[in-house]
């Protein structure tokens, strides 16, 4: 079994609209009245409350504030499990000695979606048909494979509202055109560079928009607090952010598409991204290119098609000729020129030819099984979208 998600396009009458707005007011308020009470039976009984606990006490809650029954049950629970992974995250983190980041209340801008578990919702007839909200209307572009198991609400900044189905279903392996293996190296002059020598621009979309960017963030930064044309100009810094996201992930989408039924077997280098970023000079150009969420996008698409996505360790990978003899350069260079075999060819393309050597070795169109160096598999399932709405 693998899990998918589809996202859905709604469009919310006004008053739909409205009652939208309060039950994400109210999940937040329960959200915050939940994280208080865990925090505070720590602190006088030393007792960390599970999520069992935080379900009795949402009990209570609901006769307490009886506003609360307007939203539905499970959506409800569902604060309390992430009331209690907010916590189990913030403990791992601890105990790897990374930055822990205490779990924090929520304000209205920090909580825009509601949960539905495992039913409250049916889709029929082009609306999307929920417990406590009635029908709203939805675009259903394709159709959706599999059980569904999961329903995310979520509103955007630019007040958008998508349905997010998680839909679990049965592996089917789609044929792949060719049987072939390929090596990328993934670069800021080209986006990625083949082992057959084809090259893919980089589209630098922050890059592009950067300008107009600066100028509407100056803006808004002048409006007053509070006031209405600041509200009107978070809008359009939203739409602005919003449209650079849209492209990028329409770009990754296509090429990861066209690699995964070109090619059978796939070797990418293993970046460590997050120590590459602490280069202040290439961050943000690191960041505008977004290499780990395509190596996501090519992943699952890649098991998609029965193939295989297989990470290399990336040291010395441009520093190195097909031959074995060390071709020392600095990152100006763009040409490799060896003098030990004389070969002359682009930096990316040579470095894509060792990353595909030390994926599959000798025996080129092989999966890997006799893969020489410090190789590791991936196979992960369809997770991606799934973290971006978490």
């Amino acid at each position: 079994l693998i899990k998918k998600l589809y996202q859905f396009r709604l469009y919310p009458s006004k008053k739909q609209e409205i009652v939208l707005e309060e039950h994400l007011y109210l999940l937040q308020f329960c959200y915050n009245t939940l994280l208080a009470f865990k925090i505070k039976t720590y602190k006088e009984e030393k007792k960390n409350l599970s999520c069992f606990d935080l379900n009795n006490y949402l009990v209570l809650l609901k006769q307490e504030y009886p506003l609360l029954k307007k939203v539905h049950s499970q959506t409800l629970q569902d604060i309390s499990k992430r009331v209690s992974l907010a916590f189990n995250h913030f403990f791992r983190r601890v105990k790897y000695k990374e930055n822990p980041g205490f779990p924090r209340f929520k304000s209205q801008h920090r909580y825009h979606s509601l949960t539905y578990p495992q039913s409250g919702f049916h889709i029929k007839h082009n609306k999307l048909s929920l417990s406590k909200l009635g029908d709203i209307s939805i675009v259903q572009h394709r159709n959706m494979e599999g059980i569904i198991k999961t329903l995310i609400i979520k509103k955007t900044p630019t007040n958008k509202w998508y349905a997010n189905f998680c839909v679990e279903k049965q592996r089917t392996i789609l044929p792949s055109l060719h049987h072939r293996s390929v090596g990328i190296d993934l670069g800021l002059h080209h986006f990625y560079a083949t082992s057959e020598g084809t090259f893919v621009d980089n589209p630098r979309y922050l890059r592009i928009t950067e300008t107009k960017l600066i100028q509407v963030s100056r803006r808004h930064s002048k409006k007053k607090k509070g006031s209405k044309n600041r509200i009107k100009s978070r809008f359009k810094l939203a739409r602005v952010h919003e449209k650079i996201v849209f492209q990028r992930l329409d770009f990754l989408h296509k090429e990861s598409y066209k690699l995964s039924r070109a090619y059978q077997s796939i070797a990418v280098e293993d970046l460590k991204i997050k120590t590459m970023v602490q280069n202040r000079y290439l961050s943000k150009s690191i960041h505008d290119a977004s290499w780990n969420r395509f190596i996501q996008l090519l992943s699952y698409k890649v098991e998609d098609t029965g193939g295989i996505l297989v990470k290399v360790d990336p040291r010395n990978t441009s520093q190195t000729c097909m031959c074995g003899n060390n071709v020392k350069k600095s990152l100006n260079i763009r040409i490799h020129s060896c003098n030990h075999c004389g070969i002359t060819l682009d930096i990316d393309v040579m470095s894509a030819l060792i990353i595909k050597q030390l994926a599959f070795g000798s025996t080129v169109g092989s999966t890997g099984s006799n893969a020489w160096g410090n190789v590791s598999r991936e196979t992960s399932m369809n997770q991606e979208s799934l973290a971006s709405y978490s």
